[in-house]
Order: structure tokens, then C-alpha cells, then sequence
């Protein structure tokens, strides 16, 4: 299958988890759950799902045990939903992008670093 097709699936799969979740897992957690990327093989027997959560590690982990929990009904409304010549088994993991993100930002905010470039000030 082209990358650009694949990328097409991915992005279609994500909005359509995304919705799902929004719908029928959000409502059980106290957190913000979000679906950050779909790779599906090239086969498209396989997806897998990244999740990020915004919250603590009892979070993350609360996390994915309710979207392994919704796992057959999430395929099976992706079934309904999206027309594919498989509907792929979904496959979830923790994305810890934004988590990584953050600390990073943190550790630059607690550098002592000087307002203005050195230099002076601005070019006229």
C-alpha cells in the first residue's frame, strides 16, 4: 500500500478513535485521555494506538486498562465506521511524547538563562 494512502488510514483511524473515545471512555475516567497517532501495518490486520494521558503514572495506567477494556467494542465500531478489507486488531500504547515534552520545558524554565541575547538588543 502507498505511504500516502497508509498515512490517509492512520489519520481516519485516529479521528475515528478519537470520536469513539470521546463517546464511550471518557465518560468512566477523571482525566484527559487523547489518541495521539494510529500505525497500521500494511497488511491492515494491525493497528497500533498511541494514547497520551495527562495525569500520573495510576493514570496512564487506568488508562489503558479501560481502552483495553473497550478494545473489542472500539474494533467493532471501527468496523461499522470505517471501510477497510480488514478491520485491524487494535493494539494499545503509551505515548509518552508529550510527557517528555513537558519535562523538557521544565528543565529549560529552571535554567538561569538572560532574557536578551548577548549583543545588545535588536538590529535597526
Amino acid at each position: 500500500m502507498k505511504k500516502d494512502r497508509m498515512r490517509r488510514v492512520n489519520e481516519l483511524l485516529q479521528r475515528e478513535l478519537s470520536t469513539l473515545c470521546e463517546r464511550h471512555v471518557a465518560t468512566e475516567v477523571d482525566f484527559l485521555l487523547t489518541i495521539t497517532a494510529v500505525k497500521t501495518s500494511p497488511d491492515l490486520r494491525q493497528a497500533q494506538v498511541f494514547f497520551s494521558v495527562l495525569g500520573n503514572d495510576r493514570q496512564w495506567t487506568e488508562g489503558q486498562a479501560v481502552l483495553e477494556r473497550h478494545r473489542v467494542g472500539l474494533q467493532a465500531a471501527i468496523g461499522r465506521s470505517v471501510k477497510l478489507k480488514y478491520t485491524p486488531v487494535l493494539q494499545f500504547k503509551p505515548d509518552p511524547t508529550l510527557e517528555q515534552a513537558d519535562r523538557v520545558f521544565s528543565i529549560i524554565q529552571k535554567l538561569d538563562l538572560p532574557d536578551e541575547p548577548p549583543g545588545g538588543g535588536s538590529k535597526s
